[in-house]
């Protein structure tokens, strides 16, 4: 019997902020963790496409990689929204 991968999704609370044309999301977790796009959706996207290679970075330090907070323990300013940024960790199933 072969190894099969399968993977666990963990969300990480976002900040997006912005006006139309150029936003930011910002990982609070995550110190230094940001993402910009001309929208909302490309943002994100941008967000979880970077998450990756910010957390391999961290690991290659020996900094440890917080857990997610609680949605209600994101504070917000006004004009900010709250979104998840989904990290994909793949797990290896014998």
């Amino acid at each position: 019997m072969g190894i099969m991968t399968d993977e666990k999704i963990t969300k990480y609370p976002a900040v997006i902020d912005g006006e139309r044309g150029a936003y930011g999301v910002v990982i609070p977790d995550l110190r230094g963790a940001y993402a910009m796009g001309t929208t909302v959706d490309e943002a994100l996207a941008d967000a979880e496409d970077m998450l990756p290679e910010f957390l391999d970075v961290l690991r290659e330090h020996g900094d440890p990689i917080p857990p997610p907070s609680a949605p209600e323990d994101v504070e917000l300013r006004p004009g900010e929204m709250l979104a998840f940024v989904r990290l994909r960790v793949p797990t290896i199933v014998t």
